[in-house]
């Protein structure tokens, strides 16, 4: 594939021989795609900025025998706000894990990362109950997928069967409106939690996700 510059948000990076970095990067046009790096994360820099998670950025990219590699790059907002609390961070970790692990390689994915920027802006700016946006991402990805029922087929799924009418009723609204309505919901911090438990033992049984390490209820 032939690259160029992009926006994106950097999920995970990982160190590689050389002082080279490995990054996982979702991008506005690419998708997700892993490239290499040898720009530096110990500056103060754009570009050393621009390569952490929590990261959005335009990158250059090139392509080196069939690989990525980030040529370039210039930090666009930095999501500094996930490291200044403890449960927003451990939400914001999900919301990028879940992704890393749902979406395939180099597929241009626009709509999912438009939703991605979404959410981590109202994460950015909620003040309590994190998991309100870490649900309503999670769900918004499986119905894309395409492997989350209608609220009439509910019955016929051993998980979603036994659910309340209060979870079943915010579920339904979570289903069908934008993120951006999330404030007008009211949602407290035990139904978000409910429902958060719920989606992720979902998405672990009909997505290959296997076990999500940043599961805040195994914290």
């Amino acid at each position: 594939m032939e690259y160029g510059e992009c926006e994106g948000i950097i999920i995970r990076q990982t160190k590689a021989l050389k002082g080279r970095r490995m990054i996982l990067l979702f991008t506005d046009r690419y998708g997700k795609i892993s490239a290499g790096t040898s720009i530096s994360e110990k500056g103060k820099g754009k570009s050393a900025l621009a390569t952490r998670p929590f990261t959005l950025g335009r990158y250059r990219l090139a392509s080196s025998r069939g690989y990525a590699n980030i040529t370039g790059a210039e930090t666009v907002h930095s999501y500094y706000a996930f490291g200044e609390d403890y449960d927003k961070f451990v939400n914001a970790s999900l919301i990028l894990e879940f992704t890393g692990k749902t979406l395939p390689e180099a597929a241009p994915a626009p709509d999912i990362y438009a939703l991605l920027r979404t959410c981590f802006d109202l994460l950015e700016k909620r003040k309590r109950n994190f998991g309100a946006v870490s649900v309503t991402y999670m769900i918004k990805i499986l119905q894309l997928s395409g492997v989350f029922p209608e609220a009439e087929n509910f019955r016929y799924d051993e998980l979603l069967s036994s659910l309340s009418f209060d979870i079943v009723n915010i579920l339904v609204y979570l289903m069908e409106n934008p993120p951006e309505r999330i404030g007008g919901l009211a949602l407290d911090e035990d139904k978000s939690d409910e429902l958060l438990r719920l989606i992720i033992r979902y998405a672990e049984q009909h997505l290959d996700v296997g076990p999500l390490k940043s599961n805040p209820f195994n914290q």
